[in-house]
């Protein structure tokens, strides 16, 4: 049906163009539309929350990081027909990782001392509470299989001439801004796929207690969105 509407409109186009300008010496016919991929849709169980519940705060560690467990949710990938695609994570709480700085160029910061590296290696912040930075957060996907079968990670730089590179680990933020995507082990050329499937994980950690006001209640308030990107 979109592509009826579409030779239509072309059409009307045309045919109001050369009547309008039938007596002109000169007439110009443009040519236009647009070739779309194969629709894909991302999913995310549990309505994409990551949910740490409630946290007592004489767990949390007055002079130190505390690092939380590790969570995950299913994450898929559905697409009408084979496509190659990628994801661009977007971090919606800019500048409020805790333990550093302000963010890099690639939108997040170094993970801080003290947190492990198991997950990633870029972290990004679980916004302000009265101004305090609350913590942080990493994420990554594990477990991942395109249409059955396993997959390498890789990812490349969004600067121009970059080229695709592969990593042990899956990476959503870097120190410049990258897009992630699936490779067929062994290779650097991104895989297409009608189903991928794996897990999406995240691992946080809290501010200093001495940091926060834990005579009220503090909010994790961690933001990422994940954009497909058509390759």
């Amino acid at each position: 049906m979109m592509n009826n509407i579409t030779k239509t409109a072309c059409a009307l186009a045309v045919l109001a163009t050369t009547s309008a300008n039938v007596m002109a010496e000169n007439i110009d016919v443009k040519v236009i539309g647009t070739i779309t991929p194969s629709a894909c849709k991302p999913v995310l169980t549990g309505g994409g929350t990551i949910d740490y519940g409630v946290i007592p705060p004489a767990s949390l560690k007055k002079g130190s990081l505390t690092q939380l467990d590790r969570k995950s949710l299913d994450f898929s990938i559905t697409c009408y027909a084979p496509a190659k695609v990628a994801l661009k994570a977007i971090n919606g709480r800019l500048n409020t990782v805790a333990g550093k700085g302000n963010d890099g160029a690639g939108s997040a910061s170094y993970i801080p001392a003290g947190i492990k590296r198991e997950l990633a290696h870029y972290v990004v912040g679980l916004g302000l509470d009265g101004g305090q930075r609350v913590g942080g957060y990493a994420i990554a996907m594990t477990d991942v299989t395109a249409d059955g079968k396993s997959v390498a990670y890789g990812f490349k730089s969004l600067n121009s001439g970059a080229k695709w590179q592969t990593y042990p680990k899956s990476y959503f933020y870097y120190n410049v801004p990258i897009i992630s995507s699936w490779f067929k082990p062994s290779t650097k050329e991104p895989v297409a796929f009608t189903n991928l499937a794996g897990k999406l994980n995240v691992q946080a950690y809290i501010n200093k207690a001495s940091e926060l006001d834990l005579s009220n209640p503090v909010k994790l308030d961690g933001l990422t969105t994940l954009e497909l990107v058509y390759l």
